[in-house]
């Protein structure tokens, strides 16, 4: 996973710098922490490798004043890493969406729908329906892909194949049909 995911930032630092300046520092043992607490269990050994090599895409990140008085945030475009406009969560990220899934599934009576083990990691820009999430429930931590209307499938066998095949995509220039881009050494990804 470390290799997929030094891949990556390589990859940003030369081509899309400044789309690697929304990579974030390190998680501390405070965010790891954190993030057991609000999952309920232990942080996986590689997603904890993950975290502590960058803990999200969200460096730069705003907040606003909504009308309701509460604070909300507001994604700048170089959180984007991923096709299809999907970010990397921090630790705060995922327990923020994992406490939303498990809550969905409570309130609206969906058993099984979101498991106890999964784990969001990569959602999409928007932090709607649409992401990946490691199985620690599963030996070898295979990631299931998440939309929504449909049921959560197996989509790589661990987070370090699917990272690697991100990696492949930025080197190769496109995601399937999906192209990469670099406008002002910021990555896109989808027609220019």
């Amino acid at each position: 996973m470390q290799s997929a995911w030094g891949r990556i930032v390589h990859w940003l630092q030369v081509n899309a710098p400044v789309s690697a300046e929304a990579l974030c520092g390190p998680a501390t043992d405070e965010d790891i922490a954190g993030l057991s607490e609000a999952l309920g269990f232990e942080v996986p050994d590689v997603l904890e490798a993950l975290l502590r090599m960058n803990n999200g895409s969200s460096a730069k990140d705003t907040t606003r004043l909504l009308p309701n008085g509460q604070v909300g945030p507001v994604r700048h475009l170089d959180s984007v890493i991923f096709p299809y406009g999907k970010i990397l969560l921090g630790c705060a990220e995922i327990g923020e969406q994992y406490a939303k899934w498990r809550g969905a599934e409570e309130e609206h009576d969906l058993d099984g729908y979101w498991k106890i083990p999964w784990i969001p990691v990569i959602q999409d820009f928007e932090g709607q329906y649409y992401g990946y999430a490691v199985d620690s429930g599963v030996p070898g931590l295979p990631v299931v892909e998440y939309g929504e209307g449909s049921v959560p499938r197996e989509a790589a066998p661990s987070l370090a194949v699917l990272l690697g095949s991100f990696a492949d995509a930025l080197e190769r220039g496109s995601w399937g049909e999906w192209p990469e881009w670099v406008d002002q050494g910021s990555l896109r990804w989808g027609e220019e």
